[in-house]
């Protein structure tokens, strides 16, 4: 099962639609929860949703991370990624060139075959996070790091919007 925490943006709705679809079971709630509400926290799965606000106003899903970091899976997207990369010191900064409904190429580098994987996404953002040596890159762009993961700590988070509709090939 999946936790959504909704920060009320509308590409929310996008990502419970792709979970929908996929027959996975999942809950929403809004990212002002009360601190009592995580011990009736279940799932196993936590999204922390995109969204308008910013990551001062994340006190409470700083809190969820410190109960739950390591015991859960947790996926970061836009404000989720933010928040994620602020909780381990990373540094917010303002783009020279705000990229709104921009398509960007991102590289990986594949470990296990030796090889670099180009993918279209689609950029909301007008943030980003500098380099973390908790969370690891897997793609950049122009020194622009859009996904970071922790494998030990179950932790994964996009700076950009894989499930918008325009994305090309959007099944990350």
């Amino acid at each position: 099962m999946i936790l959504f925490l909704d920060n009320y943006d509308s590409f929310s709705y996008n990502i419970i639609k792709k979970i929908f679809l996929k027959n996975l079971k999942i809950n929403s709630i809004s990212y002002n929860i009360k601190n009592f509400f995580f011990k009736f926290i279940i799932e196993k799965i936590i999204i922390i949703g995109p969204g308008p606000n910013n990551v001062i106003n994340s006190n409470l899903i700083t809190i969820l991370l410190d109960k739950f970091l390591g015991k859960k899976k947790f996926l970061g997207v836009c404000l989720g990624h933010q928040i994620i990369c602020c909780y381990f010191n990373s540094k917010i900064y303002k783009l020279n060139i705000f990229n709104h409904a921009q398509y960007k190429s991102l590289f990986f580098y594949i470990k296990k075959y030796n090889i670099f994987l180009k993918k279209k996404i689609i950029s909301y953002n007008s943030l980003s996070c500098n380099k973390n040596y908790i969370l690891k890159n897997i793609s950049n762009n122009k020194n622009e790091f859009f996904i970071f993961y922790n494998k030990k700590l179950k932790i994964k988070s996009y700076q950009f919007h894989f499930e918008s509709i325009i994305s090309n090939n959007n099944n990350f």
